[in-house]
């Protein structure tokens, strides 16, 4: 088949990630050029993209008007977004020129905007949420629940333990922040990564923080090389399992994660991967790791055959594909 994927291709991103999938396994795939992270999350960029709406009266987004001006040279047979939505009206012109159009929502559900993805023109809706997939449902919208996943093509099982610094990587939002910031004062060996700091940061957040944004071979060697990565979620991230779970599982690293049931759904805790309900939990959790090396290793290592076993991109895919191909 023949994909149109209207976003940016950011290395070791959602897009790059289903794309290089998709192309593997035979699929032809367009997206927009790839670009650099830095460029793409500049607030500068946002700012003037926000005025240039207001001045126009759209909402429609520069990777929208791609897809439209794109269609007669491509000619998909499906259009194809990820965390991204779309307007009524290209939808319905999808509609009309019978190209298939499903969406895999990869963030939580809070930070949709506007309509979101709340829309009868779309084909197939997936969702990571299952509390948001069966409210989509209740509205006859054709949702599924469907989780993100790891790439075995890059993350995967690079380092050794070489430190007993836990690993926090990703956008240091108020949640994360805070409890960063609270394990630095009770004296945890903190590794930090992820692109631009808030610039109401701590004075000690900024004092460690590498700067680096990790992606690929070297995201998979520096959560392998820490003693766990320790994967929080934002306040409006409920009860749902985000694609850091995989990658880190993916990399052979330990990883200690906020508990939510629906980890159940994808690895088993105490075996495959560490939880903690409480603060004095995850300290526990962190002192046991330093302290047993050897009971770790057999956690990160069947962490990481749950992760190649279930949840790669080429799971997920085939799953979506079969689904496209039920509809007539």
């Amino acid at each position: 088949m023949k994909f149109l994927i209207p976003n940016y291709c950011v290395p070791d991103s959602f897009v790059d990630n289903v794309s290089f999938t998709l192309r593997a396994m035979g699929h032809e795939v367009v997206t927009l050029p790839a670009i650099d992270n830095k460029v793409l999350t500049s607030p500068y960029r946002r700012v003037v993209q926000s005025v240039f709406n207001r001045l126009t009266g759209t909402e429609i987004s520069p990777q929208e008007k791609w897809l439209l001006s794109s269609l007669k040279t491509i000619k998909p047979d499906a259009v194809f977004t990820l965390t991204q939505s779309l307007s009524g009206e290209t939808l319905a012109q999808l509609k009309m020129e019978k190209i298939k159009t499903l969406v895999w929502w990869g963030d939580t559900a809070a930070n949709m905007k506007g309509r979101g993805i709340l829309d009868e023109g779309w084909d197939l809706i997936f969702i990571k949420d299952n509390y948001a997939a069966q409210k989509l449902k209740v509205l006859g919208l054709p949702a599924f629940q469907l989780f993100e996943a790891m790439n075995p093509s890059w993350h995967q099982p690079l380092s050794e333990q070489q430190n007993d610094n836990l690993i926090i990587a990703g956008t240091f939002y108020d949640y994360r922040h805070y409890l960063t910031k609270k394990l630095l004062r009770d004296g945890v060996a903190l590794n930090l990564y992820g692109g631009r700091l808030p610039r109401w940061a701590a004075p000690e957040i900024k004092a460690i923080h590498t700067h680096r944004y990790i992606v690929k071979d070297e995201k998979s060697k520096v959560f392998g090389a820490g003693l766990a990565v320790l994967n929080s979620t934002s306040m409006s991230e409920f009860d749902s399992v985000n694609c850091r779970a995989f990658e880190a599982a993916g990399t052979g690293a330990l990883q200690i994660m906020e508990y939510r049931s629906a980890i159940e759904q994808c690895f088993e805790p105490g075996k495959e991967i560490l939880v903690y309900k409480s603060y004095e939990e995850l300290m526990d959790l962190i002192n046991r790791a330093i302290k047993h090396p050897g009971e770790m290793k057999k956690i990160r290592n069947a962490g990481y055959q749950r992760a190649l076993a279930h949840h790669t991109y080429r799971h997920r895919l085939n799953y979506i594909i079969e689904k496209l191909t039920e509809i007539r």
